[in-house]
């Protein structure tokens, strides 16, 4: 009896231990300039993220900093999303929904790629809102990448297929999306990787410390959607919050 009374003590301490841990990196992923704090986004059950559900629904149940110098280019996006009844921004909901993943962290993602233009073209002839490139495409079905369904519907496919594939680390999703996951892999793991058309990833077998390919474009395209999402869940609640006092 006393054993399992002194296990539970330690129990104990272990967990409060892990408390402060987290309450800790959830204080310091506001001075990250990487990195996305997977406690900033609320992704559940990220160990079966693939699994579609059957709510209709996505409530935000987060509190995030934000610290962006670029509160009001943000703040004018996210009231842009809010307001628009559009069936881009019906298509977000749905997906968000049926992988259970926050809209928001789509919404900051798909304003990166597009500023959700349906028919932007990026020069490497990437397409649509979610500028997917022809071989990501096809990979997930989508025949036109300028329609808001088949666009967001492959996109978000994409984005919860690296999720699963980098153990739910939306750091390294976000740097997949935009960088390849060929890149990662190359570089959270220090291997030279050698892709189509003998390109080689990672000549020195470099390994990165966040695991993000030390791209500059990729390292500033993970920071940006990091602060939008922060900036966008934080706009949100406290609109809720309004709400709710009047």
């Amino acid at each position: 009896m006393l054993q399992i009374e002194c296990l539970g003590v330690r129990v104990h301490k272990h967990l409060l231990f892990l408390a402060c841990f987290w309450c800790f990196v959830a204080v310091s992923a506001s001075a990250q300039t990487l990195r996305i704090s997977d406690a900033d986004v609320n992704l559940v059950d990220l160990a079966g993220v693939s699994e579609p559900v059957g709510s209709s629904e996505v409530r935000p149940d987060a509190t995030v900093v934000s610290r962006s110098g670029s509160r009001r280019l943000v703040k004018l996006a996210s009231q842009r999303w809010r307001s628009q009844k559009s069936e881009l921004r019906d298509a977000i909901y749905a997906e968000a929904a049926r992988y259970n993943i926050d809209a928001d962290l789509l919404f900051a993602l798909v304003e990166q790629e597009s500023g959700g233009r349906l028919g932007a073209l990026s020069p490497k002839n990437a397409r649509g809102p979610m500028q997917l490139m022809p071989g990501t495409a096809a990979r997930f079905g989508v025949t036109n990448p300028h329609d808001p369904r088949q666009a967001v519907r492959g996109g978000v496919a994409y984005l919860v297929f690296l999720l699963d594939r980098f153990g739910g680390s939306v750091s390294l999703a976000l740097a997949g999306y935009n960088a390849g996951e060929g890149a990662v892999d190359a570089y959270s793991t220090g291997r030279r990787i050698v892709v189509g058309g003998g390109k080689v990833i990672n000549a020195r077998g470099r390994r990165t410390n966040s695991g993000i390919p030390p791209y500059a474009e990729t390292e500033n395209y993970v920071r940006k959607i990091a602060e939008m999402y922060r900036l966008i869940r934080a706009e949100r609640l406290a609109a809720l919050t309004s709400d709710r006092s009047r």
